[in-house]
C-alpha cells in the first residue's frame, strides 16, 4: 500500500496514523456552534489555567520586569511612548541607549506596548499586569484546543475528555514549565507569541476550507504580530506547512501559498527589525561577558557537548519537571566535553528521535509530528544555530512542549485503549498521574514568583553553582538588610550576604555586577568592623581587576578626610604603582596618587616622588619638578 493510499484510509481511535480529512479541511469544522457544543471542555481548560495562576495577581514585579515595565521610560509615558517602543531596541527604554548586550539584539515590542497601554489606564500596577498574563494564558489554552480540533476532528463526543485535543490542551495548561512564562510579567512576550502563531494556523485552515484570500491576509497579520512579540515564531514558517501535510490531503503545490504568506510577514518583520536595530544577527561586537554569552572562550567541542547536555535536561524536564529554577546561568549548567556520558547519551537520543520522526514522515504518524514540532520550535533557542545568551531557560520550552503534550495525549487517548481493549483503565490512571503531578507541581512552583526574595530563595536551593543565582540572593538579602532595625539580625544578614556574594565571585571572578556590589558590601563590612586594613585590601583586590567602581571613588572621598593618613597613603601608592607600571594607565594612577593619596597625606615623600615620576613620563616637566622637590 502506498503512503498516499494509507493516509486516506478511514482512521479509528486506535491508529497512530493521522487521518487527513479531504483535499481541504471541511467547512463544518468552522461551524458557529463550535464553542456552544464544547462548552464543558472549554470551561475546564479556562478554569484550570485560572485556578493554577490566579494567586499570581498579588505578586510583585521580579527579574527583567524592571527592564520591560517598572523602570522602562517609554512604558511610563503610556500611549505616548508607543512610537518609541516600536522604533527602538527593546532594552533602550530601560538603559536609555542601545547597548547590544546579547547576541542578535532584542526587538520584541508587542508585549512592551501592552505594558504601556496598562500604564496609561492603570498606572504602574503589578496586579493588573499579572491579571492579564493569567487571562492571556487561559485564552491560549482555548485557542490551542480549537486548533487541535482542526487537526483531530472529534468522533466520540460523549468521550470529550479522552480525545487528543482536550488531553493535549489540558497537559499544556497544567505543565509546570510554564510557570515562568505566566507568573513572570515579562513572560507575556512568550504568551503573545504563541497566541499569534496559533491564530495564524487557525486562519490558514480557514483559507484551506474556503479558498478565500482574506483568511490568508489575516493569517499573515496574526503571524506578524506573533513575531513582534518574539522572533521565535519564525519556526512556524515550517510548522504550518508541516501541519497541512500531516492533517490534510492538500497537494504540495497548494501548501505553497499559505507558506509564502507567512514568509512574507516574516520578511517584513525582519526588515523592520533590521531598520530599528541596525543588523540582523550580529552587531559585529563580540560579547565577552559569559552572563550574556556563556560559550565565550569554549572550544567547539566543549560548546557542542554542553549544548547537547542542556538539550537532554530539556527532555527530562518535559517528562519530570523537577527541580525547577529560573537560573541556568554559569555554572549551574557545567561546561562539559565529549567525554561526558550525559552529553553522549543526549546526542544519541536526539539523533534517534529525529531519525525516527523522519522515518515515519511518509506514514504521517502522530509521534512523528510531535517530535518534529518539538525539535523545529526548539531549534531557534537551542544555541545550535546561534547563541541565545544563556545555556537554557524553562520558558524556551513553552511552545515546544506542545509537541510533547500531543504525544502524551495520543498515548492516553489512542494507544493505551488499543493495548488494553474495552476494559482500559490505564488511560484514566495515566491521565490522573499527569493531572495530579503537573497540577500539583505548578501549584507548588507558582508562589516562588511572588517576590524577588521568594524567587531568589527558591533558585539558590537548586542553582547552587550559578554565579548569578548567588549574586541575586545576596542582593535580595541586602534589601532586607537595609530596612532591618535589630542590630544583631542586621549583622547576621550581612554575614549571609558575604557568603553568597563571595561564592558568586568564586564561580566567576570577573562578574561585573558582582564586583560592583562587592565594592559596596566591603564598605558595609567596614562600617560594622572598623577594620581599615581589611577594607583597603579588599578595595585593592577589586581595583586590580578594573578601576571602574564609582562607589570606591565616593568612599575614598569619605576616607581621606577621616581615617589614618599613613595607611591611606600606602594604599594609594600601591594602587597607583599597579596602574602606572602594570596597566600603563597614568590617568588612573594619578587619580589615586595625587587625587586621594596626597589629599590624605600631602607631605608624603613616596607619594610625591611617584606623582613626579609619572608627570615626567607623560611629558609635563614643570609639574614633575614641583612634586619631585616635595619628595626630597
Amino acid at each position: 500500500m502506498t503512503a498516499k493510499k494509507r493516509s486516506q484510509r478511514p482512521a479509528t481511535d486506535s491508529t497512530a496514523t493521522v487521518k487527513p480529512a479531504v483535499d481541504h479541511p471541511e467547512k463544518k469544522l468552522f461551524e458557529a456552534r463550535f464553542w456552544a457544543d464544547k462548552i464543558l471542555p472549554a470551561a475546564l481548560l479556562f478554569l484550570a489555567a485560572v485556578a493554577l495562576y490566579i494567586s499570581s495577581v498579588n505578586f510583585e514585579y521580579v527579574l527583567d520586569d524592571k527592564i520591560v515595565v517598572q523602570e522602562n521610560t517609554y512604558v511610563a509615558k503610556g500611549l505616548a511612548g508607543i512610537k518609541e517602543i516600536l522604533t527602538t531596541e527593546s532594552f533602550q527604554g530601560y538603559f536609555g541607549e542601545q547597548k547590544d548586550l546579547v547576541e542578535g539584539g532584542r526587538y520584541r515590542p508587542l508585549s512592551i506596548v501592552t505594558f504601556a497601554v496598562e500604564h496609561q489606564f492603570f498606572g504602574l500596577n503589578s496586579k493588573v499586569s499579572h491579571f492579564f498574563n493569567v487571562l492571556l494564558y487561559a485564552l491560549t489554552g482555548l485557542l490551542l484546543y480549537r486548533v487541535l480540533c482542526l487537526f483531530f476532528p472529534l468522533k466520540n463526543e460523549h468521550r470529550w475528555w479522552l480525545n487528543i485535543p482536550f488531553l493535549t490542551s489540558l497537559l499544556f495548561v497544567l505543565h509546570p514549565l510554564h510557570s515562568e512564562v505566566v507568573a513572570n510579567v515579562k513572560g507575556r512576550d512568550e504568551i503573545l507569541c504563541l497566541l499569534g502563531a496559533l491564530a495564524a494556523v487557525y486562519l490558514v485552515w480557514r483559507y484551506l476550507a474556503s479558498q478565500q484570500y482574506l483568511w490568508l491576509l489575516l493569517a499573515a497579520l496574526a503571524f506578524f504580530l506573533s513575531l513582534m512579540a518574539k522572533e521565535t515564531a519564525l519556526t512556524f514558517i515550517a510548522i504550518v506547512p508541516l501541519s497541512i501535510y500531516f492533517f490534510t490531503s492538500t497537494p504540495p503545490k497548494k501548501i505553497l501559498l499559505p507558506t509564502l504568506s507567512l514568509l512574507t510577514a516574516a520578511l517584513l518583520y525582519l526588515l523592520l527589525r533590521w531598520q530599528v536595530i541596525g543588523y540582523f544577527l550580529s552587531s559585529g561586537k563580540e560579547i565577552t561577558d559569559i552572563m550574556n554569552n556563556p560559550f565565550y572562550g569554549l572550544s567547539t567541542g566543549e560548546k557542542l557537548a554542553t549544548i547537547f547536555q542542556t538539550l537532554g535536561i530539556y527532555l527530562k524536564l518535559l517528562i519530570f519537571p523537577h527541580p525547577l529554577t529560573h537560573d541556568y546561568y554559569p555554572y549551574h549548567i557545567p561546561v562539559v566535553n565529549w567525554g561526558n556520558w550525559k552529553a553522549l547519551l543526549s546526542l544519541a537520543l536526539h539523533f534517534g528521535l529525529v531519525a525516527y520522526a523522519v522515518w515515519q514522515l511518509n506514514k504521517k504518524t502522530i509521534i512523528s509530528y510531535g517530535i518534529l514540532f518539538y525539535f523545529i520550535t526548539l531549534s531557534i533557542v537551542s544555541n545550535l544555530p546561534f547563541s541565545v545568551g544563556t545555556f537554557m531557560n524553562e520558558r524556551f520550552l513553552y511552545i515546544p512542549s506542545i509537541g510533547f503534550c500531543i504525544i502524551i495525549g495520543w498515548l492516553i487517548a489512542r494507544k493505551l485503549p488499543e493495548w488494553t481493549g474495552p476494559t482500559n483503565l490505564l488511560s484514566p490512571a495515566l491521565l490522573g498521574c499527569f493531572v495530579l503531578g503537573f497540577g500539583g507541581k505548578t501549584l507548588m512552583r507558582v508562589p516562588d514568583w511572588a517576590t524577588p526574595f521568594s524567587l531568589n530563595s527558591a533558585a539558590i536551593k537548586v542553582s547552587t553553582e550559578s554565579a548569578r543565582a548567588n549574586l541575586f540572593m545576596s542582593t535580595a538579602l541586602f534589601e532586607q538588610y537595609k530596612v532591618e532595625t535589630d542590630q544583631s539580625r542586621k549583622y547576621a544578614l550581612l554575614d549571609d550576604i558575604n557568603v553568597y556574594l563571595n561564592k558568586s565571585l568564586k564561580i566567576y571572578p570577573r562578574y561585573g555586577s558582582a564586583l560592583t556590589f562587592k565594592s559596596g558590601i566591603v564598605a558595609e563590612n567596614y562600617q560594622r568592623d572598623k577594620n581599615l586594613d581589611q577594607l583597603l585590601e579588599e578595595f585593592y583586590q577589586l581595583l586590580v581587576i578594573t578601576p571602574n567602581f564609582p562607589f570606591i571613588d565616593q568612599y575614598m572621598d569619605y576616607l581621606v578626610k577621616r581615617e589614618d593618613a599613613d595607611k591611606l597613603a600606602r594604599f594609594c601608592l600601591r594602587v597607583g604603582a599597579h596602574y602606572a607600571n602594570e596597566k600603563r594607565n597614568s590617568r588612573i594612577a594619578l587619580k589615586f596618587l595625587e587625587g586621594y593619596g596626597l589629599t590624605a597625606a600631602p607631605n608624603d615623600r613616596p607619594l610625591n616622588r611617584a606623582v613626579g615620576q609619572i608627570y615626567e613620563k607623560i611629558g609635563q616637566p614643570n609639574k614633575a619638578a614641583q612634586y619631585l622637590i616635595r619628595a626630597q
